[in-house]
């Protein structure tokens, strides 16, 4: 083989391998963005990466924004954080479902829960039981929560089905769950043992948990508007301006 044709083979073997090596980065950041597509079933998702991770899946910036999320039985109309200094595990776990953020310098994050969602979650968690709820109307005001909904009690020889009266503040509790502060409850028509209602609020109880979003965040502030609630960190994710951009649609 002449030294031409060596030179030919040996910059096409570079161009292969280089071919190769970013093809197995993108590979990897994909598997990454598709662990919490497969897992939260969000409507669109979207990350931003201001360069690709090391051997060990450390990145130093990471922005994701997540829509129309299921967290057990509770939707988030929005789910986004940005993160830097995160460290994962090893990349080449991550198309095998093994994802783990095991740590971050700093994340910032904010999670939007509608009305709607938060009534239809509330009678989600006691579905199927003998004590449930049914026919939740609560409604998010910048003051707090406030509506009624049907609370079946278990009686043991007979069921009772009263209409509780609810009105409360909302607090963040152990940075990831959001629980009615100090409610005011009203059994409407009925007289109502204490015990009772205060069973009817222990089922409901957190209203929101966000323990199974596996990252390392810790959420200190709620935003009250008409119809939503929204639960941040002390700062807000902003959008990395500059970087490299995955997304997914249903």
């Amino acid at each position: 083989m002449t030294r031409k044709m060596t030179r030919k083979v040996f910059v096409a073997a570079v161009i292969i391998a280089l071919s190769f090596s970013s093809m197995s980065y993108a590979d990897e950041v994909n598997a990454l963005l598709n662990y919490y597509v497969n897992r939260f079933k969000p409507e669109t998702a979207s990350m931003t990466i201001s360069q690709k991770p090391d051997n060990t899946g450390l990145f130093s910036d990471i922005y994701m924004d997540l829509k129309g999320v299921m967290i057990e039985n509770l939707r988030l109309d929005r789910l986004t954080f940005r993160m830097k200094g995160v460290q994962f595990n090893e990349p080449s776990e991550w198309a095998k479902g093994n994802v783990e953020c095991k740590d971050a310098i700093q994340i910032q994050a904010l999670a939007t829960i509608l009305e709607g969602d938060i009534n239809r979650a509330i009678e989600a968690k006691t579905f199927g039981k003998k004590d449930k709820w049914h026919n939740v109307s609560l409604a998010m005001t910048p003051q707090g929560l406030k509506g009624k909904g049907y609370y079946t009690a278990d009686a043991k020889l007979f069921n009772l089905d009263i209409l509780l009266e609810i009105v409360s503040g909302l607090k963040i509790v152990k940075g990831k769950e959001l629980w009615l502060n100090n409610p005011a409850v009203k059994a409407n028509r009925m007289d109502v043992p204490d015990y009772v209602t205060k069973k009817a609020l222990s089922r409901i109880q957190p209203l929101v948990n966000l323990e199974k979003f596996p990252l390392p965040m810790t959420l200190n502030k709620i935003d009250l508007k008409q119809g939503s609630a929204t639960l941040t960190t002390r700062t807000l994710p902003q959008p990395l301006t500059r970087g490299m951009k995955y997304s997914y649609s249903k």
